[in-house]
């Protein structure tokens, strides 16, 4: 769409808003990867949280209502309308919805009453990697994983398959397949996908880093707190005017400050880890398939809600025989 497209424009929105589905993919094609992108260029949100602001503009037609009454002359505008006040105020209504509390640290030191039992927040919360966010999280196995795919649709069990690569391999029809959608060459298929999986491995290598790293600090943090205990206990048969009592306070303080400072760091090792998805990311599945993003981010996400209720009726059948 160029300029003096004004009709053709309104034209593509009242059908989007009236639920027509090809006008809905024309507008992902046009729109899709100004919509996928806003979120990391304007507010620094993480590829994967991306994604899911994403699927969430284009739940219950939000994003549609919103743009119906268009009044600008050329798609130009329109880029600008929908970047700056429509993808704005539904992603400051999606950060509402964000079931996460952010206003206090996960690195705040809970003391306990004493020093030496002190803990940071996170130690007093659930494992994140169990918190059932990942698709994974409510599958016992791989094998069960790769069983429910055998299950679906070959559309999405090969995306699903693309999103999971560390854990899934295609087999050389699903790679036919990619190359009749995209017209390509099977070598140059396969080529691409080595160098995905190429970077998938070094993702994965940088966690297994961090997870050493935060071994360590933990192995930090219970030496510190046994001297903390071990000091407290000696300042507890001294007398308070004797030279051996200030020496153990200034120890016990020097030993606060470097248990506090292993509390921050391990916050921040935390925090990162928070950022790993080993995922495809959404860009390299488009690229590899050459589609646009949006769409890509929209048959995922109803790839994952085909596996969600595979494991829904797999998990009511176990209780009614349990019962």
């Amino acid at each position: 769409m160029g300029n003096g497209a004004s009709t053709e424009l309104k034209e593509l929105l009242e059908a989007c808003a009236e639920g027509q589905g090809e006008a809905r993919r024309r507008f992902q094609e046009l729109f899709g990867e100004i919509i996928y992108n806003c979120p990391m260029k304007r507010f620094h949100v993480p590829s994967d949280k991306a994604a899911d602001f994403y699927i969430y503009v284009f739940e219950n037609d939000r994003i549609f209502r919103r743009v119906r009454g268009f009044e600008g002359r050329n798609d130009a505008q329109f880029r600008t309308y929908l970047s700056f006040y429509v993808l704005r105020d539904l992603f400051i209504e999606w950060q509402r919805t964000q079931k996460r509390l952010e206003t206090i640290s996960l690195a705040t030191v809970i003391n306990n009453g004493s020093p030496e039992r002190a803990k940071i927040l996170e130690d007093l919360l659930p494992d994140p990697k169990a918190s059932g966010e990942d698709l994974l999280a409510g599958i016992v196995d791989v094998m069960q994983f790769k069983n429910f795919l055998e299950k679906l649709e070959p559309e999405s069990r090969l995306l699903l398959k693309l999103l999971y690569f560390g854990e899934c391999e295609l087999s050389p029809q699903e790679i036919r397949i990619i190359c009749k959608k995209t017209g390509r060459s099977y070598r140059e298929i396969v080529y691409e996908i080595e160098e995905i999986k190429n970077r998938l491995l070094k993702k994965d290598e940088q966690l297994a880093a961090l997870e050493e790293q935060l071994e360590s600090i933990h192995g930090w943090i219970l030496l510190y707190q046994k001297e903390l205990k071990k000091v407290s206990e000696r300042i507890g048969h001294l007398q308070e005017d004797s030279p051996q009592y200030a020496d153990e306070c200034r120890q016990r303080e020097e030993l606060q400050r470097k248990l506090e400072w292993r509390y921050r760091q391990k916050g921040q090792a935390l925090e990162k880890r928070k950022q790993f998805r080993i995922t495809t990311p959404y860009k390299d599945i488009a690229r590899l398939l050459s589609a646009p993003i949006g769409t890509v981010c929209s048959l995922v996400a109803r790839s994952r809600e085909e596996v969600s209720g595979a494991m829904r009726e797999v998990n009511l059948l176990g209780e009614a025989v349990v019962t």
